[in-house]
């Protein structure tokens, strides 16, 4: 097996073991946190801090777009091309900030207070909410400098403990929230604040000290930074488009049913958040390899990553989604007790349909950042994720019920992909056939397939543990064999089992 290839598995190895620590503990979290706050105020905190996220959106998109940059100006230099892109991207998020903090403070402040559907006796906990997440994104902006050092240098393992940490900070935290004596809304949101800072800290001292070591003072490169608020301008396009397909129906569901709707919402994406975490691990292992077989030239690599990680996230997402769709009415009292909120399994079904198409798009997605050309990849998709916001909105209009957002999405989802193949193939060498065959036809087979034999001892046993356990196992044994024989291609098989020999029976 290949060095290139080793690494995307150790890092993937690192990413799982911190990814299942996180599950596990931020499941529990969750459980906590909604106990605590009651259904009102966890839907109030949802709906009001994403709205602040929301127009954080630049934190992964800049943190894309710096390891990007850091991938190719460290090819021939690393020290100091590490350090020009460092500088220059300092600068481009903290103008930034400057930016969405006055659109913050102005119309999102004015959004918060006069628009959105917030009991009158918690308006004033939320603002403290709102502005505390203000604050805590000027933190989460700042680290991205750092953070992107640390993921185009691949140390996983570091970023692994960093996210550890996290969750364990927030773990003690909810654990101490039911006996402060003080508004448990508030403190969380200035808890979460704290934690914002000390990620920050961690990512800012490991990167000063192992990564961006040159001491001889700031390098800004002009045409570097032209280079990279251009790439950065357009990505941001993008991305706000993105999210705005979530969080915009967010708000847009609050207009029309109020915090309630929002707290089953939240629950539903933090049961997809759980799920959507491991195939975004292997993306983030994947990401750094695509970048730079483009920058050396070798396309043919480039396309073949895209294909197999495609693939295999693709496959992944399946396997996990199945068992959990199929037991909610099992895992949902198991995670929340009595507290869960209406419509949460339906909502959480059809979020985990849009997820596994989702999951098709980052691959593609990844190669046209890679190429750099993204103009009218951006644009083309940002229409399509945008149209989503008024045809919603128009269906609650006329008087559908929240569940009918969540399929137009799914909808919209399948459409937006469809037009980042048709994009991709203006910026990148590929065929569709190619993709078709190699991409889609697989995980339309495990689609299809996988599901049977779950599906049957769901529908033949009663309500109980057992069942899920066996769902689980059926799921897991049918997922590896499909796995095997369907998603991984002939080539992949060999190096697969050489790489097993080579881990468990080393002589």
């Amino acid at each position: 097996m290949s060095d290139n290839n080793k690494r995307i598995a150790k890092n993937t190895a690192f990413l799982y073991i911190r990814m299942l620590f996180v599950l596990f503990v931020a499941l529990y979290t969750s459980r906590v946190v909604l106990n605590t706050l009651g259904v009102e105020d966890f839907g109030v905190y949802n709906v009001v801090a994403g709205f602040v996220t929301l127009f954080g959106f630049f934190n992964a998109t800049l943190s894309s777009s710096m390891q990007r940059f850091y991938n190719y100006e460290g090819i021939n230099d690393q020290v100091n091309g590490y350090y020009r892109v460092y500088s220059t991207g300092l600068i481009i998020h903290l103008a930034l900030y400057v930016i969405i903090f006055i659109l913050l403070e102005t119309f999102g402040l004015w959004y918060v207070n006069s628009v959105m559907v917030v009991p009158d006796d918690r308006l004033f906990a939320a603002n403290i909410v709102y502005q505390s997440t203000v604050v805590s994104m000027f933190f989460i902006i700042l680290q991205i400098p750092y953070m992107g050092a640390i993921m185009a240098k691949e140390r996983m393992d570091y970023y692994a403990v960093v996210s550890m940490l996290d969750v364990i900070m927030k773990l003690i935290a909810v654990i101490i929230l039911p006996y402060l004596p003080f508004d448990k809304l508030i403190i969380y949101s200035l808890i979460t604040l704290i934690i914002s800072i000390f990620d920050f800290v961690c990512y800012y001292i490991y990167a000063k000290r192992k990564i961006l070591i040159k001491k001889n003072g700031w390098n800004i490169d002009k045409q570097l930074f032209n280079s990279m608020l251009s790439f950065s301008g357009w990505n941001l396009i993008g991305t706000f488009a993105f999210l705005l397909k979530g969080q915009g129906l967010n708000m847009v569901l609050n207009v029309y049913f109020g915090p309630i709707i929002n707290a089953a919402r939240g629950v539903a994406y933090q049961v997809n958040g759980a799920i959507n975490g491991f195939s975004t691990n292997i993306a983030t292992a994947f990401r750094p390899q695509i970048v730079n077989t483009y920058a050396q030239g070798d396309n043919d690599k480039t396309k073949y990553l895209m294909f197999m990680e495609s693939r295999v996230c693709y496959a992944l997402m399946c396997l996990l989604t199945i068992p959990i769709m199929l037991e909610l009415d099992v895992l949902l009292p198991l995670w929340l007790g009595d507290a869960i909120p209406a419509n949460t399994k339906i909502f959480a079904i059809l979020v985990l349909i849009d997820s596994l198409v989702c999951t098709l798009n980052t691959p593609c997605s990844q190669v046209a950042f890679a190429v750099g050309r993204i103009n009218k990849y951006q644009i083309a998709t940002s229409l399509v994720n945008l149209g989503l916001i008024p045809v919603s909105w128009l269906f609650l209009y006329l008087g559908y019920d929240a569940v009918s957002v969540f399929v137009i999405t799914i909808i919209f989802s399948v459409v937006n992909q469809l037009v980042c193949l048709i994009q991709l193939k203006y910026i990148f060498p590929y065929k569709l056939r190619d993709y078709l065959k190699t991409v889609i036809v697989p995980c339309c087979v495990m689609t299809v397939v996988l599901p049977i034999i779950p599906f049957f001892v769901h529908n033949v046993m009663s309500f109980s543990i057992l069942r899920f356990l066996l769902v689980l196992v059926t799921d897991v044994i049918g997922g590896i064999i499909l796995m095997y024989f369907v998603v991984l291609s002939g080539k992949e098989r060999l190096k697969t089992v050489q790489y097993v020999k080579e881990m468990f029976f080393r002589k």
